[in-house]
């Protein structure tokens, strides 16, 4: 970190070296009624992460992007301390910074090596109770970019405002199983208002660092609907990248929205996208294995879409495959394209691998994945994606109980 820039110091009592155990705050102490409803609401609306801490930096309560502190939810922030996720470097001596502030008093840091484009840092003791701290995080953009990275950061900043001022959505596209044309599962697609497509964004979201928070969501949001609906053959998929599948801390947070709900594990199926690169295949196997331990299933997306297809299918455990919707281009149809399939396919069967084919979009799309051995079909032919009003509810609701 920068030097840090102090503004009003004054004296203030210092800390102990070692806080005592203590019980973590109720959900009414965090609360906080309307004065921390309208917190809430400035968090969401400028996409900066706050935080309220105790006198030990244990967080009490955070609001924001979570992205910040380089964790996928604000809400999973609670009970971690802050001032070991500003950085192990300077938390020693910002830690003793912190303890000269007199109640009201505040300081300020940039940290620029953090997050790209870094951030900024504002500390401030509470007046009113001088054994809390609050804590306001936000992105420090670069000031001197290149054409290019100019409009990937303002993709960014546009993924961001989407997440958290509500304009995320859902939409359900069912996938078939094409033996006996019923439903094997639904697969649910993030949209969001107002973009004509979300490829662009969750680019964007992925070459930014942010598309770990967009996975925790979808996956949490899953989970709480599979739970909400207890249907056993009600069954769903979501999407996570390759950036998340590479990073056990994420995995750690996703493996803990699943637990935090029942349902059948079974019913749940996450499709790792070949949109970002996977780098380290040793750390994408580990952690496709402790998703596979958490008891859902593991599918590959987009097979075929890369160069890498084959060496991940062939060092991770995956449950599934998709295969890439160019198989089925009028042009990519041909025998040679087919015959590959049909390898795969037959591949896929004598290793207990589902495999699915995507973009279906005619009958003869159909029977093209027929005669190639492939089991389940997604495409326009069953059923075009139509918006989930009702997905995000349950984890919404959730949420807000556990707040109240």
């Amino acid at each position: 970190m920068s030097a840090l820039n102090e503004s009003n110091r004054g004296d203030g009592a210092a800390f102990p070296p070692k806080p005592p155990p203590e019980p973590p705050p109720s959900a009414a102490q965090r609360s906080g009624g309307p004065a921390a409803e309208r917190f809430r609401a400035f968090a969401f609306a400028a996409a900066d992460l706050h935080l309220t801490t105790d006198a030990y930096g244990r967080i009490l309560d955070a609001e924001g992007d979570a992205t910040l502190m380089h964790h996928p939810s604000a809400d999973r922030l609670i009970g971690k301390n802050a001032l070991e996720l500003v950085g192990e470097a300077s938390a020693s001596r910002f830690r003793e910074d912190l303890w000269t502030l007199g109640p009201g008093r505040r300081l300020s840091w940039e940290d620029p090596g953090s997050i790209e484009g870094g951030r900024r840092i504002l500390a401030q003791r509470s007046l009113p109770q001088p054994d809390r701290f609050l804590f306001c995080v936000s992105r420090m953009p670069a000031t001197i970019q290149i054409r290019g990275d100019r409009i990937e950061e303002l993709l960014g900043d546009r993924f961001r405002d989407a997440v958290m001022n509500g304009r995320l959505m859902a939409a359900r596209q069912p996938i078939i199983d094409l033996s006996n044309g019923r439903i094997s599962h639904y697969e649910m697609l993030a949209r969001f208002d107002g973009e004509d497509s979300p490829a662009s964004l969750i680019g964007a979201a992925e070459k930014t660092g942010q598309i770990c928070h967009l996975d925790y969501i979808m996956v949490r949001a899953a989970a709480a609907m599979l739970e909400h609906r207890r249907d056993p053959s009600y069954r769903l998929a979501v999407n996570i990248s390759g950036e998340s599948v590479q990073r056990a801390d994420v995995v750690t947070e996703l493996r803990a929205a699943i637990a935090g709900h029942e349902f059948a594990r079974d019913r749940l199926i996450l499709e790792v996208t070949e949109s970002s690169e996977i780098m380290d295949i040793d750390a994408a196997a580990h952690c496709v294995s402790m998703l596979r331990g958490a008891g859902v299933g593991v599918s590959l997306d987009d097979f075929g879409a890369g160069a890498a297809s084959f060496t991940y299918l062939r060092a991770l455990e995956v449950d599934g495959l998709k295969f890439d919707g160019g198989f089925l281009r009028s042009d990519a149809s041909s025998p040679r394209s087919v015959a590959l399939m049909r390898s795969v396919a037959q591949m896929c069967l004598e290793l207990d691998i589902t495999s699915v084919g995507e973009r279906v979009e005619t009958e003869t799309d159909r029977h093209v994945l027929i005669n190639a051995g492939v089991r389940f079909g997604q495409g326009y032919l069953f059923g075009r994606p139509e918006i989930d009003e009702e997905f995000f509810q349950s984890s919404r609701s959730n949420y807000n109980a556990a707040a109240a």
